[in-house]
């Protein structure tokens, strides 16, 4: 590794920006926002968009934007929904490098250093990230999957990453810019996996486990009908949120997703494949979709007749 990166000039040292989005955020985003500030790594810009938070976010936001030159504040007139906010300080980057940060996560100190030597020595690399490590009320909860995409096949990266992925704190990882320039996070439960499955493709993918990306548990991730109430997107995501995200992976990669530079057929086969994978893995089949439905049904419908009964 390159040991040099964080005491070089910062005009000889790749830019990298962080974008960290937020809505209502006053307890976390301040530790957050430090987090990197205080980084072993310094030639970075933050850009926080704050998403017409109520609460004392916008204070503490542009007081730390008054402290450091690195931060640049922006406050939407309305709230946009968590995807737009996402693909908003993703459209203010300019670095060689981008990562996103949640508004209550942090970062080890060396993160951005060490993932930056890591893409600077790899350029066959497309995504590094530290280990994640997810925290309860300020206790370590767990460790998040280790996601390592070694494979010289672009379609075999992808198929190997929808069967590791799971809570995929590799979308907090340090990404090559213009690469992730030509993918769109998507309104849909599921869309930071599209994300990664398109990095994927089109590079490799390491887990460095020197570094970490710390997250807190709860908030609007807390559930998947919470999920699908901040996307704004129907009950029914949040009732099948994998079967959802199965069909949304096929749809991107057989015909929505220009990253997926193959022919159609290689596209249709490598979507299927991809799709299936995720609804083995989260027991998604077609029958285990009907029994839940009907199972559903017969719950609302014993609803309504004891409600009617009480009457």
């Amino acid at each position: 590794m390159n040991q040099s990166l964080s005491h070089a000039d910062p005009s000889s040292v790749p830019l990298v920006n962080i974008g960290v989005p937020v809505f209502n955020g006053e307890e976390k985003i301040e530790k957050a926002i430090y987090s990197l500030l205080n980084q072993t790594y310094s030639n970075l810009q933050v850009v926080i968009s704050d998403n017409a938070s109520t609460d004392k976010t916008g204070r503490i936001c542009e007081r730390i934007c008054a402290e450091d030159e690195r931060v640049t504040y922006l406050k939407q007139p309305v709230n946009l929904g968590p995807t737009a906010n996402f693909n908003a300080v993703l459209d203010r980057a300019q670095g060689d490098y981008f990562m996103w940060l949640g508004h209550d996560d942090w970062l080890s100190e060396r993160y951005i250093e060490v993932c930056v030597s890591t893409l600077e020595e790899n350029p066959d690399v497309s995504i590094a990230c530290g280990e994640t490590i997810y925290f309860q009320e300020g206790e370590d909860a767990h460790r998040g999957e280790v996601v390592q995409l070694a494979q010289e096949s672009p379609p075999e990266r992808v198929a190997a990453y929808y069967s590791l992925v799971s809570e995929n704190g590799t979308f907090y990882g340090l990404m090559r810019r213009e690469q992730l320039a030509n993918v769109r996070m998507k309104n849909v439960m599921g869309g930071d996996w599209l994300v990664i499955a398109s990095m994927a493709f089109l590079g490799k993918v390491v887990t460095l486990p020197s570094v970490s990306v710390n997250r807190a548990l709860g908030g609007s991730t807390v559930s998947y009908s919470k999920i699908a109430n901040s996307l704004g997107v129907s009950k029914l995501q949040a009732v099948f949120p994998h079967a959802v995200t199965a069909f949304s992976a096929f749809w991107e990669i057989a015909w929505r997703d220009p990253v997926y530079s193959l022919n159609r057929i290689d596209r249709v086969r490598l979507a299927w494949k991809c799709q299936r994978i995720i609804r083995l893995r989260y027991n998604a089949s077609f029958f285990s979709l009907l029994r839940r439905s009907l199972s559903l049904g017969r719950h609302s419908i014993t609803k309504r007749l004891i409600g009617s009964a009480s009457q």
